[in-house]
């Protein structure tokens, strides 16, 4: 579900995309140590869009240092060092993933329940480790996706689309705010528990010709039926971009940033990568076809 919250690189000035990659290098470290090896199999831009967040509330601002990977032996990159923002992230990916993990064991099929059975083993240890550290974090997780998965499995009475994003949301506010206090913690709530929601609708939307040949569960497969209209469309579209509006009110609170680049970086994410993705995933597959090869031209 996650891999929507990206920025749109072309906007980004050089330094803001060096700043930005060294965030996610700088992750990347942060879960060998944290977390495990195995845990760097997981990693993705969510959690530097987290991490990004939780350093502009907190004023963390990690030093930044040229260094080699085992990925990239020949060649030094820019790599954010050690912080607490870093850890965290860390620990959060560690968590969701394994969660994810087994509810793919449960609910998927084919290729997607296989993929889920090998890998589970090898993110129990990253699991435990997170879970030690945040306990209460789990259980919210826990909480939020059995919800889901009622909705899903027709537990439960089906209310539409947002009251599952709603669900979705609530799990990601717990994670943008576990650890904060006072205001910090209201303001990072909020644009999780947007995004969060959100990333449900995107993710609904952009799966919905795959899960209705497949016969898989999707919300919008019971609102609209078998095919979407430009005006379905459209009302998802609405829909989505409320919700970002919601995460832009949150983020215009923030009063000061530890660096230039966090604060373009942040701008450049909601303002133009997440209502691109918005765009991307409510069109006709045809559509989508085309921008694809426009871009690769």
């Amino acid at each position: 579900m996650l891999g929507y919250v990206r920025t749109d690189t072309q906007e980004l000035r050089v330094r803001e995309y060096q700043y930005y990659r060294a965030l996610y290098c700088g992750l990347c470290k942060r879960m060998g140590k944290c977390t495990g090896n195995c845990s760097r199999l997981s990693l993705s831009y969510d959690f530097v869009f987290l991490a990004a967040i939780r350093l502009s509330l907190t004023g963390e601002a990690p030093r930044i240092q040229a260094q080699r990977c085992f990925l990239h032996p020949l060649k030094k990159r820019p790599t954010a060092q050690q912080c607490d923002a870093l850890d965290y992230c860390a620990d959060a990916s560690a968590l969701l993933t394994y969660h994810k993990l087994a509810d793919d064991r449960q609910d998927e099929h084919g290729l997607k329940k296989l993929r889920a059975v090998c890998l589970s083993p090898l993110f129990k240890r990253a699991y435990k480790k997170a879970k030690k550290r945040h306990p209460e974090l789990d259980r919210q997780i826990q909480s939020s996706l059995s919800a889901l998965s009622a909705y899903e499995n027709r537990e439960v009475t089906f209310f539409g689309a947002d009251a599952l994003a709603e669900q979705f949301g609530l799990l990601m506010q717990a994670v943008f705010s576990e650890g904060l206090a006072g205001k910090e913690a209201r303001i990072a709530g909020a644009i999780g528990r947007a995004v969060g929601h959100w990333i449900y609708l995107a993710d609904a939307a952009d799966d919905f010709e795959e899960d209705r040949k497949k016969g898989r569960f999707n919300p919008y497969l019971l609102l609209f039926g078998d095919t979407l209209t430009d005006q379905d469309r459209e009302t998802l579209r609405l829909g989505m971009t409320a919700q970002l509006c919601e995460a832009e009110r949150a983020f215009l609170l923030i009063d000061q940033y530890p660096t230039a680049e966090l604060k373009e970086i942040l701008h450049n994410i909601l303002d133009l990568g997440l209502p691109a993705a918005t765009q991307r995933t409510t069109a006709r597959k045809a559509c989508r076809k085309k921008c694809k090869k426009r871009k690769g031209q």
